[in-house]
């Protein structure tokens, strides 16, 4: 074979073994960029699945949702069953029916004995009642106006109603009915409407329903302004807020208590406006959650809800990061022994000085974790958790030196259960009308069953008042 031949064979060979190499060396940097991208695609899918994972764990107990939105509800029933079984346990106290004055005695007699001889009753007896509720029927007044002719002048003069007689078709014992059904009881104006024709035989329109509220709204004002005043003068409150709508716009309802009063303001805004418009110069106590509006009050009076911090300590607890989890654990245990402390004091079974010298240990504690959480790596939100929290480590002890002060908002949050239950059921109102009826219907209520009044007699009274 020529040796020229020769080269030019091995130089074809080199070229294609060249370009070969050439598209392999560039197939093989795609494949890098290729292998480099499902890399970080791998790592944003992972971040996400834990992130996820951590969601799906959330629930009532560990977070701001609410029990309704728990997915697995049987998880969060870990307690053991107990061993005792249902109704009244060994040394209850027992609940009997108290007899009432009757309203009609039948005495009832032995028969004869049997031997045919009469018997002599004994003076001493044996009560027992039968309790019925009559029908009931409304009672309906009717005023015949006349009209006459003067004799002499004859001029004609028409009667008019007494002025003890108001215009109002109904009555203020009607009017107190229908406001509790509607208000107190959460009933819709066609279900107090039924509720009247069936059980009250008065059949009357809904436009009575809604015209009834809106005159028991205006005799209700004075009275709510009374309990606003009360509020601002209070020395603490709890304050809390929740979702509200009105006519399908988004709103908020701010619920505002003492151990005396308890006001209701339903607003369109969850902003720090609304509490500089209610509470425009308060100097008292304030026990919240860590919502920010609540900055609009100094930090030196107010109290954080340790109930809400036990859900971010349980929050970490549910992390699945190892570190996490046991600065979660340490943080639930201190919880726990702060509460078990506020209540051996309020119990007086430890003393003032024993309880601040258990608290300052929990505080130094507690300190120490939270700093821990920051170093925790690959954990940006609980990072920003334990940020927010060591802002606020001051606010979390408010109730050691003030005695009046509880280190919880449960009284809020009880109180304000009652305005949920009703928009759970009356789902949302239609007018700023109806938006004040509910504020001072359930304001009258929540302070009633607080000062352990009956809500009902005590709306009947303020209807009873003239303007």
């Amino acid at each position: 074979m020529d040796f020229p031949v020769v080269i030019e064979k091995l130089t074809t060979i080199i070229e294609g073994l060249t370009n070969e190499i050439t598209a392999l060396k560039g197939r093989i940097a795609y494949l890098e960029g290729e292998n480099k991208a499902l890399r970080q695609e791998n790592g944003h899918l992972q971040e996400e699945n834990d992130r996820l994972k951590e969601r799906l764990g959330l629930d009532s107990t560990n977070s701001s949702l609410p029990p309704s939105r728990d997915l697995y509800r049987a998880k969060r029933n870990s307690r053991p069953k107990s061993d005792r079984s249902p109704g009244a346990q060994a040394g209850h106290k027992p609940n009997f029916y108290q007899l009432q004055s009757p309203d009609e005695i039948i005495n009832v007699f032995p028969e004869a004995c049997s031997c045919g001889s009469l018997l002599e009753i004994d003076p001493t007896f044996r009560a027992e009642q039968r309790i019925e509720i009559p029908p009931l029927k409304p009672h309906v007044t009717e005023y015949r106006l006349y009209q006459g002719v003067c004799q002499v002048c004859g001029k004609k003069k028409a009667a008019t109603l007494p002025k003890e007689v108001r215009s109002d078709l109904l009555g203020d014992h009607a009017k107190a009915i229908i406001s509790a059904l509607s208000g107190f009881f959460h009933n819709s104006k066609r279900d107090v409407q039924q509720i009247l024709k069936d059980i009250f035989h008065l059949p009357i329109s809904l436009g009575l329903v809604s015209n009834t509220e809106k005159r028991v709204n205006q005799k209700l004002k004075p009275c709510y302004q009374e309990l606003v005043q009360h509020i601002e003068e209070s020395p603490y409150l709890h304050i809390d807020e929740t979702g509200h709508r009105c006519r399908g716009e988004k709103g908020w309802g701010w619920l505002l208590t003492s151990r005396e009063v308890s006001v209701l303001k339903l607003a369109s805004s969850r902003g720090k406006k609304i509490l500089q418009s209610l509470l425009p110069a308060y100097n008292g106590q304030v026990i919240s959650d860590l919502y920010g509006a609540y900055c609009y009050f100094e930090e030196e009076k107010r109290q954080i809800c340790w109930s809400h911090l036990k859900r971010d300590f349980l929050r970490f607890a549910h992390s699945r990061n190892a570190a996490l989890t046991q600065a979660g654990n340490d943080l639930g245990q201190i919880c726990q022994e702060v509460f078990t402390l506020y209540k051996a004091l309020k119990n007086q079974t430890i003393n003032s000085l024993l309880f601040t010298r258990r608290i300052r240990k929990l505080k130094k504690r507690m300190l120490h974790i939270l700093k821990g959480v920051l170093q925790v790596p690959d954990t940006p939100h609980a990072h920003k958790v334990a940020q927010n929290l060591l802002k606020s480590f001051t606010m979390m002890w408010r109730f050691v030196d003030h005695p009046e002060v509880e280190p919880t908002n449960n009284l809020a949050e009880r109180q304000i259960r009652k305005y949920v239950v009703y928009r759970k059921k009356c789902l949302f109102t239609w007018s700023q009308r109806g938006n004040e009826f509910i504020e001072r219907i359930l304001s009258l209520f929540l302070t009633s069953r607080l000062q352990k009044l009956s809500p009902f007699l005590k709306l009947e009274s303020l209807i009873a008042q003239p303007l």
